[in-house]
């Protein structure tokens, strides 16, 4: 997918945001500034990706053109092909940060989620799925920097848990759904030695 078509739209968009932004009357209407802020600085990120993007595949386009024209066993050949693979892996990151940016915005994106566990039947083994399901997001949310905060939890005897609503302040849980549920199969017995 060529991508350069959406990052110049990016771009002359991001112009005209920005020179609405400039103009004081705009702030009359509190509700369209907002508006053209948010959109301001989501197409600021889309457009620094382009940037980086096209800068991206120049560098790639130099290092396989220099691969073509040097001996395959030079020095200069080696440093070119393992730059080359290191800008792939980078060209496929940003790419996929441009194409989330051609989805039009979610208005709950800006919105925190609330993440309920139960333990279903079962009594405490479910109970203790629920506590690692917790510490799961719990730790999943603090890689990414999320704050999240406790609302209501129910511990069992076992360090387990019934219940629990949990609050997580994020803005990118767009693309996940989940629902989850243990089934435990009998382990067969052992023989005695």
């Amino acid at each position: 997918m060529d991508l350069r078509p959406h990052i110049e739209k990016f771009s002359r968009r991001f112009a005209e945001v920005e020179a609405a932004l400039s103009d004081p009357k705009v702030f009359d209407n509190p509700q369209r500034a907002q508006e053209l802020s948010r959109e301001y600085a989501r197409l600021k990120e889309l457009v620094a990706y382009g940037g980086s993007y096209l800068k991206t595949l120049a560098h790639l386009d130099e290092n396989r053109a220099l691969l073509k024209s040097e001996p395959p066993d030079s020095e200069l050949a080696q440093l070119a092909k393992d730059d080359a693979a290191r800008l792939e892996i980078e060209e496929k990151r940003l790419a996929q940060q441009i194409q989330f940016g051609i989805l039009p915005p979610n208005p709950t994106d800006s919105r925190n989620t609330i993440i309920e566990i139960r333990a279903g039947a079962g009594g405490s083994e479910s109970a203790l799925f629920s506590a690692d399901l917790y510490r799961m997001y719990t730790r999943y949310a603090e890689a990414r920097g999320w704050k999240v905060e406790t609302m209501d939890s129910s511990p069992s005897d076992l360090g387990g848990r019934f219940q629990g609503n949990h609050f997580f302040h994020h803005r990118h849980g767009r693309f996940q759904a989940a629902q989850i549920r243990e089934r435990r199969s009998p382990r067969p017995a052992r023989a005695c030695d």
